[in-house]
């Protein structure tokens, strides 16, 4: 396998693997029928969502000097 294809296999089950293993644990844990499943997989949502975000403006704070250096 190419490095290429291979970062995109390495991407795509770090991405989508954690989401789908907890939905699988929380619904075969609680079932459909409750409101706790869709809370967790709402909240595991919004932080999937905005991890990528927040580490995108460090890097960007990080290059223009923005951070200090807590040493």
């Amino acid at each position: 396998m190419s490095p290429d294809k291979m970062s995109l296999v390495n991407f795509t089950l770090n991405k989508f693997c954690p989401t789908l293993i907890i939905a699988f644990l929380v619904f075969m844990k609680m079932g459909f029928y409750t409101w706790e499943p869709y809370v967790v997989a709402g909240l595991v949502h919004f932080t999937q969502h905005f991890h990528y975000k927040i580490g995108y403006s460090v890097a960007v704070c990080e290059e223009r000097g923005l951070l200090k250096d807590e040493s």
